[in-house]
């Protein structure tokens, strides 16, 4: 496999993460907003708290901490896209939401004042990173004395996803990660690999819990808009022009065994919500 450099990388997650700015989370679909509701439930900002959302996106996260640390608290999201980061802002303005902020920083090393933050959260985005310890590590000089880390990662894949492999194997282009975060043998393929990962980067007492979250689709255009609407994009875009009809009926035709009792396409995913402490 050819090397991608760590520079290149990031060039390449902004351009994507830009690209789906108008698209992403808002597709109709419940996704990102369920899984931010658990993760700034389990990290449990305190009125008044300072909190930092790495990765922010479209604000799944960031809005629902600045709405738990209320007025007298001061939430900072920062992103690697510059669309991203301006379409938040600007929501965050026309919420009235004085006490958040956002900014394009690379997730690596966060230009931030150390010691300052309460609790730091990282929703779905640790294994873009070209080292995820070295970004823990990172991230772990940031916070308070006992302040908290939470990131949230898949636990488990829908085995009926495991069914389109063989049509997209051949064009996934996995230089994009460099650990792939479906290899159950990886940095992010369990609980204990996870919570090595924040003990590795000098952070204690990391726990995991996972639950169950399942997504419903009106039809396969829906499933499909929403699979180009964040990261998955990638993979749909890898596939040539003159091949891409062809392999999207066939997924097409596979999305129909996922039918629910009403008709609807479905899939369950599990999610892990792992969080640590700085000592």
């Amino acid at each position: 496999m050819v090397e991608v450099p760590d520079a290149r990388r990031s060039e390449m997650i902004a351009d994507l993460f830009d690209l789906v700015v108008d698209s992403y989370d808002n597709v109709g679909v419940s996704f990102f907003g369920p899984i931010a509701e658990r993760l700034v439930a389990a990290v449990g900002p305190k009125p008044g708290s300072r909190v930092l959302d790495i990765g922010c996106g479209r604000g799944a996260v960031l809005f629902r901490l600045a709405a738990a640390v209320g007025p007298t608290g001061e939430v900072t999201g920062i992103d690697l896209s510059p669309k991203m980061v301006a379409t938040t802002a600007h929501e965050a303005r026309a919420r009235g939401l004085g006490n958040v902020h956002v900014q394009v920083m690379d997730a690596m090393d966060p230009v931030l004042p150390q010691g300052t933050f309460d609790a730091i959260t990282a929703s779905f985005m640790i294994f873009f990173l070209p080292d995820p310890a070295a970004a823990l590590t990172r991230w772990r000089s940031l916070l308070v004395p006992r302040g908290t880390v939470g990131v949230s990662t898949f636990s488990a894949w829908d085995p009926r996803w495991e069914q389109m492999e063989d049509l997209f194997a051949r064009y996934r282009d996995k230089q994009f990660f460099t650990v792939d975060p479906r290899d159950p043998n990886g940095s992010f393929g369990s609980d204990a690999a996870v919570e090595g990962l924040m003990r590795s980067a000098g952070l204690v007492d990391a726990r995991s819990a996972v639950f169950d979250l399942a997504l419903r689709f009106d039809d396969a255009d829906q499933w499909y808009a929403w699979t180009r609407s964040h990261g998955q994009r990638l993979m749909w875009d890898s596939i040539p022009a003159d091949e891409l009809d062809e392999v999207r009926s066939q997924v097409f035709e596979r999305l129909e065994d996922w039918r629910d009792d009403e008709g609807r396409i479905t899939s369950h995913h599990g999610i892990r919500l792992t969080l640590a402490q700085r000592p």
